[in-house]
């Protein structure tokens, strides 16, 4: 990773920004435009080099972006202050997460990889390699306007990385017409890789596209949701069929056909500030809430994963030292002190999970749902409850197929249980319209309600750090 460290500093200096805050570097001459994106090598260092400024962006805020907003936690007795404002959804200009530079950064190394990766001489990987390239800005891009909406739109290499601080905010629209889609469209033509979990291929492009396509807008299209998904799993992915090998997607060692793309965490190479032990870090300040686990134990009593996901009441060793008796235990399993904690968050090497195909599969019952089709909705839903050793719910008992937002909401719940602490459920909540209607009525261990209370307080505010270098960025109206 060090070298990557390095060729992702060496990106940082191609677009003429200094990387003597990271560490030494030849002069800027040694490592100009001229001087790079020459070879296949270079090509493969540079876009490795992107993939590591994408950890740098999501290694955190994955989680504060996608999970953390929505009801799978709620905070507990040591609350940092920028976890307080995400869980309780009172963001503010200071609360990570509300920072896009890292995002921006990741960016402007894939502005330049797009333009200077065409010049080199053809070789095997070359349309690989832009493919990845296409497809991480098209991510980057389509969380940015989840995250704030409107925001710069910059696609070529300039003389700063903080370009957008000249620049202001593009329409949403604007954003999907000239950069998402396009990107995500150039990705899938010159993808050759179908399936690598660590890398941007044909599947987590899929993945991606059917995301985007979900998303409310005029670009949405849930046939292409439903084709994109189908295409999916005939490249090989599946569910995994048994209690071991679900935890194992989780806990082993990476290598389940559930897992389409995580971005890649080394503890040792990376730290641990991201990844999976995010959750052994956090658990001090959040805890998952009674309220899900009575909802899901009502729903599907017996369900292994219930466990396997979250605990309650364990036992704990020295309360005043680890004075919590609820935490999350889908990646590192239960712990019940200090040095039990700190092993399991240093054995944690698995990475960021974007995209798992059962994550896919419901995402196309949600598709079927809208698009008039129950049975098909309730087939989908009822293939992930097979595979976990589940009974199938049964048309006309356990569901109305023809009642649409009844199906929505069995396959939110369905969803929540199956990809809780997986940086899906705001996200999820978002999407379906329904987020200040289940936020409102959230409630931390004190009975403080939870502060999303109005539509335009969805998005994130921009931050004061954004907004003292750029007068040309408009704060967003809640904020």
């Amino acid at each position: 990773m060090k070298l990557v460290q390095y060729i992702s500093c060496c990106l940082i200096a191609l677009s003429l920004i200094s990387c003597d805050d990271f560490l030494d570097t030849p002069p800027r001459s040694q490592l100009s435009l001229q001087g790079f994106w020459k070879t296949e090598s270079d090509a493969e260092l540079g876009v490795a080099a992107i993939y590591n400024s994408l950890q740098l962006a999501f290694e955190q805020n994955f989680w504060y972006w996608g999970e953390f907003r929505g009801d799978n936690f709620i905070l507990n007795d040591r609350p940092g202050e920028s976890i307080q404002a995400t869980i309780s959804n009172n963001l503010t200009i200071t609360t990570q997460g509300a920072d896009w530079s890292s995002l921006y950064q990741a960016i402007a190394h894939a502005n330049i990889a797009i333009e200077r990766i065409p010049e080199i001489p053809d070789f095997s990987s070359k349309n690989d390699l832009l493919a990845q390239v296409h497809a991480m800005r098209a991510l980057m891009y389509f969380y940015a306007v989840r995250i704030w909406g409107d925001v710069p739109n910059v696609q070529t290499i300039v003389d700063d990385l903080g370009v957008d601080l000249n620049q202001g905010r593009a329409s949403v629209s604007d954003i999907y017409d000239q950069i998402i889609l396009p990107d995500l469209s150039k990705a899938e033509s010159l993808i050759k890789t179908n399936r690598n979990r660590n890398l941007f291929s044909r599947g987590g492009i899929l993945a991606l596209k059917a995301h985007i396509f979900a998303w409310p807008g005029s670009h949405q299209n849930y046939d292409t949701v439903r084709d994109a998904i189908i295409e999916l799993e005939s490249l090989g992915y599946e569910l995994e069929t048994s209690e071991g090998a679900w935890s194992n997607i989780f806990r082993g060692n990476g290598s389940s056909n559930e897992i389409i793309f995580w971005l890649a965490w080394n503890f040792a190479e990376d730290g641990n500030n991201g990844g999976h032990a995010q959750f052994a870090g956090f658990t001090p300040n959040i805890v998952p809430p009674e309220t899900v686990e009575e909802k899901w134990k009502n729903s599907i009593p017996g369900d292994f994963r219930i466990p396997l996901t979250a605990a309650f009441n364990i036992e704990i060793e020295d309360p005043s030292e680890f004075p919590f008796l609820r935490i999350m235990t889908k990646f590192m399993g239960v712990f019940t002190d200090r040095n039990a904690q700190a092993d399991a968050s240093a054995a944690v090497d698995k990475g960021i999970p974007f995209f798992r195909l059962s994550g896919l599969l419901l995402l196309q019952a949600e598709a079927e749902n809208f698009l008039g089709n129950g049975p098909a909705a309730l087939a989908l839903v009822n293939r992930i409850r097979t595979a976990r050793g589940l009974p199938n719910l049964m048309a006309g008992v356990d569901i109305d197929l023809g009642n649409q937002v009844a199906m929505r909401d069995l396959i939110l719940d369905e969803r929540q249980y199956e990809l809780m602490g997986e940086g899906q459920r705001f996200w999820d909540l978002v999407r379906n319209g329904v987020a200040v209607e289940v936020m409102s009525k959230v409630t931390d261990i004190n009975g403080v309600p939870n502060g999303l209370n109005a539509e335009n307080e969805i998005l994130w505010p921009i931050s004061q750090n954004v907004l003292n270098r750029n007068p040309n960025v408009k704060q967003n109206d809640a904020y």
